[in-house]
């Protein structure tokens, strides 16, 4: 037991410091294998073998619609449709656009606004151009709070201009597009 201890000891003096160091590194690392990677290892494994399993027992396909066959193109692009068939027109959604603008305490300055329908197209875009002016930290909350509550708008465009560095207050130009199902009676015209 002694011999053991002045055989460490010896070999610790040689190493040194950085020796010493390096092998408290080296420890570390593995810990940090052991309690992590080796984990989530194990958990892709388990979640690809669950998945390929639902995708090769029949009527389970991850890609298949109420649990029947596989989507088909067709069904997928008929998915996509009935994604945007929401019954709520363009003005009701440019509506909840202001009140989470009002809610985030937002000015909300002179908008521009443009209905773009292309022939043969199932959706209308609906192209608003907001400037707005508040906090940076107002208009991110808006603008997230915007894309989760009305999930057929996209952000297009933004651009921030601060008058000198010191403002807090910043003006913004937002551009949304809302892709919304034309008016029945412009879908008939087709």
């Amino acid at each position: 037991m002694k011999r053991a201890g002045r055989l460490l000891r010896r070999a610790l003096r040689r190493l040194g410091a950085p020796g010493v160091a390096a092998i408290g590194v080296l420890a570390a690392c593995a810990a940090m294998l052991a309690s992590t990677q080796l984990p989530l290892q194990a958990r892709i494994a388990a979640e690809s073998a669950a998945l390929a399993g639902r995708a090769a027992s029949p009527g389970g396909d991850a890609g298949s619609e109420r649990g029947g066959a596989p989507l088909t193109p067709e069904a997928g692009l008929d998915a996509f449709y009935r994604f945007f068939a929401t019954g709520v027109g363009a003005e009701q959604q440019l509506e909840r656009l202001f009140a989470l603008a009002r809610r985030h305490q937002l000015e909300l300055l002179q908008g521009t606004y443009r209905y773009n329908r292309v022939q043969g197209e199932k959706l209308a875009r609906y192209e608003v151009t907001l400037p707005v002016k508040g906090t940076y930290a107002q208009i991110r909350r808006f603008l997230a709070a915007a894309l989760n509550d009305i999930p057929v708008a996209s952000l297009d465009r933004i651009a921030f201009e601060r008058k000198r560095a010191a403002d807090s207050q910043v003006e913004a130009a937002i551009r949304f597009t809302l892709f919304v199902e034309p008016p029945a009676a412009a879908r008939e015209a087709r």
